[in-house]
């Protein structure tokens, strides 16, 4: 017969705290850990994955308390799509409305930097947009690519972000910095101490990282008085 109405809201009440709790645990690593350098599509359907895992095995259980018998692996395969899809669209609204949040929350805090100290914050809103908001605040020192994304060197630590190279540049242009190599740009603020040897120059930074200096750049680098 039908489930009783307290029964159902029960059911569903731990089976959403089941997602919940997988989601807070998961979320992070998957997004700002693992899988940082891909499309937003890939940890998107690698979180779904994995949360609706826990919320099968919970309806599993469930069931079979509720009928005193297992079901087959079919009826869980079938179970793990219907759970995935809605995981999927969930994980992809709450991305959409972080992401959102988080750019609004830019367009703020860089309108508030260009008030105090414009030294202070990743130099305008659309790079400053790019970045996690842990990093907002912080100096930039450098940014370096990598395939597809930049490394993003801060004064709250490292982060990558989808754009080239020649983009940042042109949207860090506010701060005095110098592209030192055809894949690194290297912002004053950030530049600790100068090495040479072999016939090479490296710029440190005040994170440790250490930023080459290319013949090509040496000049432009020497004429800013860096070296």
């Amino acid at each position: 017969g039908e489930i009783p109405l307290p029964e159902r809201i029960a059911y569903w009440s731990v089976l959403m705290l089941i997602g919940a709790m997988t989601s807070l645990v998961v979320t992070p690593l998957v997004f700002e850990k693992w899988l940082v350098k891909f499309h937003p599509a890939v940890p998107i359907i690698v979180v779904s994955a994995i949360i609706s895992l826990p919320i099968t095995a919970g309806l599993v259980v469930i069931d079979a308390i509720g009928d005193g018998t297992v079901a087959s692996p079919p009826w869980w395969a079938q179970q793990y799509l219907y759970v995935l899809v809605i995981s999927a669209i969930l994980t992809t609204g709450a991305w959409a409305v972080d992401r959102f949040q988080d750019q609004k929350k830019a367009t703020a805090d860089a309108s508030l930097a260009a008030t105090t100290s414009p030294q202070a914050a990743p130099s305008g809103s659309a790079f400053a947009a790019r970045l996690p908001v842990k990093f907002r605040a912080a100096q930039v020192y450098a940014v370096s690519a990598e395939d597809h994304y930049l490394r993003v060197h801060t004064s709250a630590g490292e982060t990558m972000v989808l754009m080239r190279l020649a983009d940042a540049v042109r949207e860090l242009a506010a701060l005095e910095g110098q592209q030192t190599h055809r894949s690194w740009w290297v912002a004053r603020q950030g530049l600790a101490d100068v090495a040479r040897g072999d016939g090479k120059v490296t710029l440190k930074l005040k994170s440790g990282a250490e930023a080459p200096v290319s013949r090509t750049y040496q000049k432009a680098v020497k004429d800013a008085g860096w070296l």
